[in-house]
């Protein structure tokens, strides 16, 4: 009988991944502090994808949060920041996943079409999300600053907290 490699998944941690970066290119429109702490963010989310670190993943996508927080304080346009924001949570999302998944089925277990599946879903939420943010941004907002659809956004973030 084979052991089993108890590693993050493939495709889920190439999602989250993807996710991380697009946070790092959204933060850099808003400002370069976001951006550094983006930067710090994907590099603790890759470390704990390539060693199947939980705690490092949730921290890393912590910090990609944070910096969407942080920029979009700090003058990111309200689109760029509900992007930023939902594909911080894509990367949590997915990054738990391949961690989760690969503890337990490990990496040689097929499960291209669940991760697949998960992938698709999680995207298809965030975008559910961000067009009703931004929706609500753009109709009752009435001509608010950003730091309004930032603080619907964590207050989204403490409801799907709330929620595990």
């Amino acid at each position: 009988m084979k052991e089993l490699t108890r590693r993050p998944t493939r495709i889920a941690s190439l999602g989250a991944a993807l996710a991380a970066v697009i946070v790092v290119g959204a933060t850099a429109v808003g400002s370069p502090a976001g951006a550094v702490l983006a930067v710090v963010g994907t590099a603790s989310l890759a470390a704990g994808l390539v060693w199947g670190i939980t705690d490092a993943t949730d921290a890393g996508a912590g910090l990609l949060f944070v910096a969407v927080v942080l920029s979009g304080l700090q003058g990111m346009p309200p689109e760029v920041t509900v992007v930023g924001a939902i594909a911080a949570l894509v990367a949590l999302d997915l990054g738990r996943s391949a961690v989760e998944l690969g503890e337990q089925l490990g990496r040689e277990t097929d499960t291209r079409r669940l991760e697949a599946v998960h992938v698709v879903s999680s995207v298809s939420v965030g975008l559910a999300a961000a067009t009703l943010g931004y929706g609500v941004y753009v109709f009752g907002g009435g001509g608010q600053p950003a730091g309004g659809v930032v603080l619907l956004l964590l207050a989204v973030v403490f409801l799907v907290a709330a929620l595990k």
